[in-house]
């Protein structure tokens, strides 16, 4: 259940090439940089939605976790007449732990991103919703579960989604 809601902006700037560089709180990885903003932690009662991410240069790449962002099975780079600091470009991700984060690839240019996001402090709730709630999936998507149905339908496929890895 949320508790308290905080719209962020946070601004990033790298000066160097990035090769699928982790935007997590991973500091003992060479190739990842601490953004405590961007990444949620249920350890310590943290949700974060990253909603829009801008930049003022050159021709950046994100992806979600190993895949990339903009296509399920395409590297596609952005440029600022799609993601520009006036025109940001919707992320949509949720994040409740560290592995769900943003990676970025992008050439050796000085480029500044600015995310828009909102951290929401949780607490656990021990009742079963009687409203419409978010459920947030593994891979960053939420669902608006609004009745059992809908929520014995999102555990089927949860289930069905774990079988087929295997």
């Amino acid at each position: 259940m949320v508790i308290t809601a905080r719209n962020n902006r946070k601004k990033i700037t790298f000066t160097t090439a990035q090769t699928k560089t982790e935007l997590d709180t991973n500091t003992s990885d060479s190739n990842s940089v601490k953004c405590t903003d961007l990444a949620g932690d249920v350890k310590v009662n943290r949700v974060v939605h990253i909603q829009y991410v801008a930049f003022d240069a050159s021709t950046p790449q994100f992806y979600w976790g190993t895949e990339p962002m903009l296509s399920k099975d395409v590297d596609q780079a952005l440029d600022t007449t799609r993601a520009g600091v006036t025109n940001p470009i919707a992320v949509d991700r949720w994040s409740f732990t560290v592995e769900q984060h943003l990676l970025l690839t992008q050439p050796a240019t000085s480029i500044n991103y600015y995310f828009e996001l909102m951290e929401y402090e949780i607490t656990t709730y021990a009742g079963i919703p009687d409203r419409p709630y978010l459920q947030i999936m593994a891979n960053g998507q939420a669902i608006l579960v609004e009745n059992q149905d809908t929520k014995k339908t999102l555990d089927e496929l949860v289930r069905t989604s774990q079988k087929a890895k295997r």
